[in-house]
């Protein structure tokens, strides 16, 4: 590498400290490019006459904010890129473009919204409780409430009273009023890696110390909890949003366990366990036995985004505290939303599930098959697809925004890693979901990015 790092010894700045701003400025401004190498840690040593200690605390501060990664044997390689930050939420722009197959979108198809069901559902509920429900207050026992604590979270294995339960609008609020209930600027959580990257934002501007856990590291979660002993941790347990992950009931139960042993939290986001209920997939609340478990459950994906409707179930000694944080949000979730979801919920949400899960079964199938047959299964982050996101392994050298770009000039739209990671990471991947395109479209698509693929592997073998 030509570039030319430098420091002053007869500066009062701390020499490492010198060092890792200089090679920070050279890679924000792209002086130092994205993949390039950095010299070795010896040559780094010789060539500004520091002792190693210097260049392995500046080289670890860089690692841990995300702008350098260590390969094994091979050395540290810039894995910061703007301009990849700069397409993260491009593919949003798109969505509705004409000639586009969508892969990046995880909405339902509106094909599949419960539009009809929901009409006699909001007709009901001005029937019933107009003019009521017009207004911010409940002047009348919630049935929503009611009918969530007594029916709808039985089958998921959950008890608890309409006093633990706080309805809100999505899943992002649920998560920051949770946040807000039990957490102060300073405190630890972990979170997966790669994640929800809204999860990070609102963690972040908390001025939480965030601890991020590679995905396929979470089995030793237990070694991260002596280290830095977090206050909370925050997870997606099934169809973990981008890898597709799910974790077993022996996981789900081992977490609850270190929860109470080691005195933190779980913040559990649930989307979508609403189509594996039946085969006996329970949330992490299911276990909870320690009352440690905030479940916030969203029903954005499994019906229609505009909705705006999910819930927090609190820990029972700090249920008060998530409702206070919901108030000062938005006073109350529309009331008119509420009680018309109730109605859906009672007399349709089964109908619609069995719909949504049929429909996704199929395309799990579709998908894992033309996989195989385009052999490019082997290149998965999981085998065990679940729910309704896929990720594809990349080598480290590749880049996703350059496969994203690729795809996207055959109108072919992906989420690359960087929607995914607060902080580049050790895994490089681009996300799909195969929800919102035709089977011939994915058919399409999927040869697509098998020619994508492969192109960019042999040329990581020349």
């Amino acid at each position: 590498m030509s570039v030319s790092i430098q420091i002053d010894k007869n500066s009062k700045k701390p020499l490492y400290l010198q060092l890792y701003e200089d090679i920070k400025q050279k890679i924000l401004s792209g002086e130092i490019s994205y993949m390039q190498r950095l010299p070795s840690v010896r040559n780094l040593c010789k060539m500004l006459n520091v002792n190693l200690s210097t260049v392995t605390k500046a080289l670890s501060k860089l690692e841990n904010e995300g702008y350098i990664k260590a390969t094994p044997g091979s050395g540290y390689y810039v894995v910061y890129s703007e301009y990849q930050d700069k397409i993260i939420f491009e593919e949003e722009n798109l969505i509705d473009a004409q000639g586009y197959i969508n892969l990046a979108s995880s909405k339902l198809p509106y094909s599949l919204y419960p539009i009809e069901w929901f009409k006699n559902s909001l007709n009901c509920a001005i029937e019933e409780y107009s003019p009521q429900i017009f207004d911010y207050i409940e002047h009348f026992k919630n049935p929503l409430k009611e009918y969530l604590v007594e029916t709808y979270l039985k089958k998921l294995g959950i008890v608890t009273s309409p006093q633990e339960l706080t309805v809100v609008s999505g899943a992002q609020q649920g998560i920051e009023i949770t946040t807000k209930s039990f957490l102060k600027p300073g405190d630890t959580i972990f979170l997966e890696n790669p994640s929800y990257l809204g999860a990070y934002h609102i963690f972040s501007n908390m001025h939480l110390n965030i601890v991020s856990i590679d995905i396929d590291q979470m089995q030793n979660i237990e070694d991260y909890i002596k280290k830095f002993s977090p206050k909370a941790i925050y997870i997606i347990p099934f169809s973990q949003n981008p890898t597709g992950v799910s974790y077993s009931k022996e996981y789900k139960e081992y977490l609850c366990e270190i929860s109470q042993k080691y005195d933190f939290y779980i913040i559990e986001d649930d989307f979508l366990s609403d189509i594996g209920v039946d085969e006996g997939i329970l949330p992490i609340k299911a276990y909870d036995k320690y009352d440690r478990v905030f479940y916030i459950k969203s029903f954005s994906t499994v019906t229609m985004p505009a909705l705006r409707i999910g819930f927090v179930v609190a820990p029972r000694h700090l249920s008060e505290e998530v409702a206070y944080y919901k108030s000062m949000a938005d006073i109350s979730t529309s009331l008119l939303i509420q009680v018309s979801f109730y109605y859906f919920l009672k007399n349709f949400f089964d109908k619609h599930i069995e719909n949504l899960k049929a429909y996704i079964n199929q395309r799990q199938k579709l998908f894992l098959r033309l996989a195989k047959d385009l052999q490019i299964d082997d290149r998965l982050f999981t085998q065990d697809v679940q729910g309704i996101f896929v990720s594809f392994y990349l080598p480290p050298t590749i880049s996703s925004a350059t496969i994203y770009n690729k795809l996207k000039t055959q109108r072919v739209l992906v989420q690359p890693h960087t929607c995914f990671y607060h902080k580049p990471a050790s895994t490089n991947f681009f996300r799909i979901s195969f929800l919102d395109c035709k089977e011939d479209e994915l058919q399409i698509a999927m040869q697509k990015i098998q020619k994508v693929l492969n192109s960019a592997y042999q040329k990581e073998e020349v």
